[in-house]
């Protein structure tokens, strides 16, 4: 990539338009295309869902009509007085049995020439275990008797009554699939005793197109509200769950999934679901040609439009590139060019003219650079003469301490050598960055001076680890933050008296310093605020805190730095939070002060 970007910043101007505007142009093209693409592909998919949500109500009105034409069949059949008094019998070898048989076996045949889709019709009696069936097959054709028994455990209620519907190839020998109904029989006389089973057995087209083919790119499923598949074209799945069956919610809607879409619709009343399902390579098919002819296109403008803009920008650049060439010339070192204005068009022609003014005036400022360059060093040379060395300060408050020991007075000869002390580690040699032990020497001898200055009314408790004493802190940190403390909390207090306590302990490899004061304190929402205005810029809140604590997160990191809390019995803590490091570059302390 840099390799690349190096590269480009080669190139010359010209060469730097034509691509920007070929670009330019190809990527507007290409834009146009997508938005085309996109909404050609969401306006086609709209209409395939639409499409396929009409074919699903349609299939789902169909089948709902021929589950109830089965049930009410069945019903019809099974409140028949001759299937009743059939199911009473209890012995094969009477009269009453062989009457009724036979007006039984007239019913059958009268609802299988009924009815042109059935295969054939059977009641079993649970009493005498016995059967009746009517067939347009012969009995071992279907296979009723053998088979039944099985196919009833894998079939499912339709809807919540007792009625049972399967579709499977468990009859005629697995030669073809079939809707198969069940419907218990009660008596009409005696509640909830179950009598006997009326079995129907029916060939359905709607399930047959579904299972012997589908439209080019297209499935269409019927899956019950469990997941289970009913009918399908991959007939090896049927009677299995559908990998899908957690999308089924509700009366009907669509979803993708293992690059198809799926839409769905409830049969209402009964517990399936008619679904239709496409490749989504499908829905985009038709869309390819168009994005073809859209692709040609786009190769054969963005073509043109290089040849354009090569011919316009090459005339365009012309007399540019002579105020380039010339301006090499004067990067050689040649200060005598000059540009001939007449033949570079109105527009250059003020460039022309201005480049001659400026390469005038540059060899008027090239004396006076000369002349002032002499006096600067003049300049810097008694500047450095007047500096004021930090040892003459020193060696002066030393001298007045001693004046001091001279006259018998003790406070300005304490106050004196505190003095000294605070601006020795203030200057620090130049060092932005100090061992604690020195830190908290500085905050001892602010302490002094302060105690002078306010007649003693601040006590301290100062104490520190011996493993946290060459830990290395920012100069300066500890000395604003008592200073808050004493005008902020000490000195507005009602007594005016207070003491600060500052301790620093080591937890590992981090050093926490806790500074206290039993100042006038802070209720919690100020301390809060407080808290979060440490690391924001903010007029009103206090720029020697804020600057403390932006120190401490540029040098080591926003895990470090100040927080503050509420004592308890009043007054304000804060903890000051630093790693345990010996060493700290000065260049990253260098760059901290400036950021600050």
């Amino acid at each position: 990539m840099e390799r690349w970007k190096e590269r480009i910043s080669r190139w010359k101007f010209d060469r730097k338009m034509q691509v920007l505007i070929i670009v330019s142009i190809t990527l507007t093209t290409l834009l146009v295309m997508i938005v085309s693409t996109v909404s050609s592909v969401t306006s086609l998919k709209a209409k395939s869902i639409e499409l396929l949500q009409d074919k699903n109500a349609s299939l789902a009105e169909n089948y709902q009509s021929m589950l109830e034409e089965y049930k009410t069949l069945s019903i019809a059949l099974v409140i028949d007085q001759s299937v009743q008094s059939y199911l009473e019998c209890d012995n094969k070898q009477t009269l009453q049995y062989a009457m009724t048989a036979s007006e039984v076996n007239n019913v059958l045949s009268s609802s299988l020439n009924m009815t042109s889709e059935m295969n054939f019709v059977a009641v079993i009696s649970y009493q005498m275990e016995d059967y009746l069936y009517r067939g347009k097959l012969p009995l071992a054709a279907s296979e009723f008797y053998q088979v039944y028994e099985k196919d009833l455990e894998g079939c499912k209620n339709g809807q919540s009554s007792t009625l049972k519907v399967g579709f499977s190839n468990a009859y005629f020998k697995g030669s073809q699939f079939t809707v198969n109904v069940y419907f218990p029989i009660y008596s009409v006389e005696r509640l909830l005793e179950e009598k006997g089973l009326l079995c129907l057995n029916f060939s359905n087209p709607i399930l047959d197109q579904i299972v012997n083919g589908d439209e080019a790119g297209q499935r269409t499923e019927i899956v019950d509200t469990d997941g289970m598949s009913v009918a399908m074209r991959d007939r090896e799945k049927i009677g299995t769950k559908v990998d899908y069956a957690d999308c089924l919610t509700g009366v009907k809607g669509n979803f993708y999934q293992k690059g198809r879409l799926y839409i769905y619709q409830k049969v209402p009343g009964w517990n399936y679901y008619i679904i239709s399902s496409i490749a989504s390579m499908e829905l985009y098919r038709p869309s390819l040609h168009t994005i073809s002819i859209m692709v040609w296109i786009l190769l054969i403008l963005i073509l043109i439009s290089y040849m354009i803009v090569k011919k316009v920008i090459q005339k365009v650049y012309r007399p540019l590139d002579r105020v380039v060439k010339k301006m090499d010339d004067v990067a050689a070192g040649s200060l005598m060019v000059r540009l001939d204005a007449e033949h570079m068009g109105e527009d250059f022609a003020k460039l022309a003219t201005g480049f001659n003014s400026m390469m005038e005036e540059i060899v008027v400022l090239m004396e006076q650079v000369k002349q002032e360059q002499h006096q600067m060093e003049q300049i810097r040379f008694n500047s450095l003469q007047s500096q004021i060395q930090p040892h003459f300060l020193y060696n002066t408050l030393d001298c007045i301490h001693w004046q001091a020991v001279a006259d018998g007075n003790e406070e300005i000869s304490t106050l004196v050598k505190a003095l000294a002390r605070y601006y020795r580690i203030c200057l620090s040699k130049g060092h932005d960055i100090i061992p604690l032990e020195m830190e908290i020497e500085h905050v001892r001898n602010y302490l002094i001076i302060q105690n002078m200055r306010y007649d003693h009314i601040i006590g301290s408790d100062i104490s520190m680890n011996e493993g946290c004493k060459g830990a290395m802190i920012p100069k300066l940190t500890l000395q604003p933050l008592v200073e808050n403390s004493i005008y902020h909390g000490i000195k507005v207090k009602q007594g005016k008296e207070g003491s600060i306590s500052l301790r620093a302990v080591r937890q590992g490899e981090i050093v926490k310093l806790i500074l206290a004061d039993t100042g006038s304190g802070m209720d919690q929402e100020q301390i809060d605020e407080m808290n979060q205005q440490l690391s924001e810029y903010d007029e009103t809140f206090g720029y020697g805190v804020r600057n403390v604590n932006k120190r401490i997160e540029l040098l080591y990191g926003t895990g470090y730095g100040l927080h503050y809390l509420k004592n308890p019995s009043g007054g304000v803590t804060v903890e000051i939070r630093i790693p345990y490091v010996m060493e700290v570059q000065e260049e990253m302390m260098q760059g901290a002060m400036i950021n600050v």
